[in-house]
Parts: C-alpha cells; sequence; structure tokens
C-alpha cells in the first residue's frame, strides 16, 4: 500500500475497523497505480519492449536502481548508462524490432510499509498524501461530489462515464506517471 493504516487512522481521528480502513487503502493504492500505469513498490521487474530508432528506452517502474540483465535478439547488451527516471540511454540506439528487447530490472520506491531503518521510505510524499486523501474520501462517502449547500441541504454529484480521481490526486501524482502513456 502507497501508505500506512496508523497514517490514516491519524488523518481520520476517529476510531474504525482496522479491515474496512485497508480496503479503502488497498483500493486508493491501485486506483492511483491504474491510473498512473506503473507499480511504485521496489521489487524485481522484467519487460519486455520493442526497440526502435532511439537512443533511449524508458522503463516503466522508476527509479531503477540496478539492471540484472538486457537482452536482445543477439544476445546481452551491456553497453548502454543508466540516466534518471527509468531511462536508458545506448549511444548506437537500441535494435529495432517488436518485443525484442528484454529488461530485467530493480525500480520503485521503497513503501511506507516496508520500510526498515536499514532501508528508510524513499516514496514521495506527495504519493502517500493522494494515497491518504484519496482513502479518506471513498471512506467518508465524498468521492464523486462536486458541491455542497447547508442551507436547505443540496449535494451536486459528478457526471462521468467512468470512475475519475479528484483533482487534487491526480495533481499530487501527475509527476510520477509514466512518459510511455
Amino acid at each position: 500500500m502507497l501508505a500506512t493504516l496508523e497514517r490514516l487512522k491519524g488523518l481520520l481521528q476517529e476510531e474504525h475497523g482496522q479491515d474496512e480502513l485497508s480496503l479503502h487503502l488497498m483500493a486508493a493504492s491501485q486506483a492511483i497505480e491504474s491510473f498512473c500505469k506503473r507499480s511504485f513498490r521496489k521489487q524485481q521487474y522484467t519487460e519486455r519492449m520493442s526497440g526502435y530508432k532511439s537512443d533511449y528506452i524508458n522503463l516503466r517502474n522508476f527509479p531503477v536502481a540496478s539492471v540484472e540483465s538486457l537482452t536482445g535478439q543477439t544476445g546481452e547488451i551491456t553497453d548502454y548508462e543508466i540516466l534518471s527516471e527509468g531511462r536508458l540511454y545506448r549511444r548506437n540506439g537500441w535494435p529495432i524490432g517488436k518485443h525484442n528487447i528484454q529488461v530485467t530490472y530493480t525500480g520503485g520506491y521503497v513503501l511506507p510499509g516496508d520500510a526498515t531503518p536499514d532501508n528508510p521510505r524513499t516514496l514521495p510524499e506527495s504519493i502517500e498524501l493522494a494515497c491518504l486523501f484519496l482513502a479518506k474520501t471513498t471512506f467518508s462517502g465524498q468521492l464523486g461530489v462536486a458541491g455542497e449547500r447547508f442551507g436547505d441541504y443540496s449535494v451536486t454529484y459528478i457526471v462521468k462515464d467512468g470512475f475519475e480521481l479528484p483533482g487534487a490526486v491526480i495533481s499530487l501524482i501527475s509527476p510520477y506517471v509514466g512518459r510511455w502513456v
């Protein structure tokens, strides 16, 4: 999860069932990862991609800590550099073809719930805040509410053709949406 149960409990400042709050945190985490089209947890990933006329390829789950293997149609590729935000650079370009490059790498962030004294959290606070805000919004039943009026109580709902994240959440997570989208 992109935030901890303890942080959500502190934000709500009331006692609530742990299972129900965990469900809202998991749903918020999944919605954010789905919107960003990536995973944030630091772990090993394998991606297969197509080579095209470029010196760069972008890996989905940045930042990249290490590349364990990178192969093309003719075997291992070793003449590349890892750049910031998950970009790999190769001076002579990448072999052109469909799904002809496979990369196994360790990427992502140490999530708040996975942090230890030896391996501190690295997830940006804006992502955690977005998750907490979305979980609180769904928990309070305010998701999709555009406005409220208290005199002769009235609620206006956002009507769309599907689920949409609140604008505040989108603003907080926008820098972490994949570049391939």
